[in-house]
């Protein structure tokens, strides 16, 4: 850790949230210089006026000492670089093919065999 965040200053930092759980009401941050992650409770975020704080979003905040290491003490700014995850692709309803499995069908509709 460095001597930047003993006594109570304050630093600013860039990086990414690294994740995030409002539940549980922390996460961490990745800070842009390759420094060691830093917490993030949801008590900052909150003074910020936000609820969450997505995976990957971008962050500009201060940190400074907690009770258990570097923490964020203010958040600037927040600003959610995440895309969005796509939806599963799903196939066409009788689509794929495939659904004849051997004696008496056991595809997707039951299998009725006019045997």
């Amino acid at each position: 850790m460095s001597d930047q965040n003993q006594g109570g200053s304050a630093s600013e930092l860039r990086g990414r949230i690294k994740w995030f759980n409002p539940e549980k009401g922390f996460g961490f941050v990745t800070p842009a210089d390759g420094a060691p992650d830093v917490f993030l409770h949801i008590s900052a975020l909150k003074d910020a006026g936000l609820q969450d704080a997505p995976e990957g979003a971008t962050i500009h905040c201060e940190v400074g000492q907690g009770r258990k290491g570097v923490q964020v003490t203010r958040v600037i700014t927040l600003t959610s670089t995440a895309t969005p995850r796509k939806p599963p692709q799903r196939r066409p309803f009788g689509g794929g093919g495939g659904g004849h499995r051997g004696p008496g069908g056991g595809g997707p509709r039951g299998g009725y065999d006019p045997r």
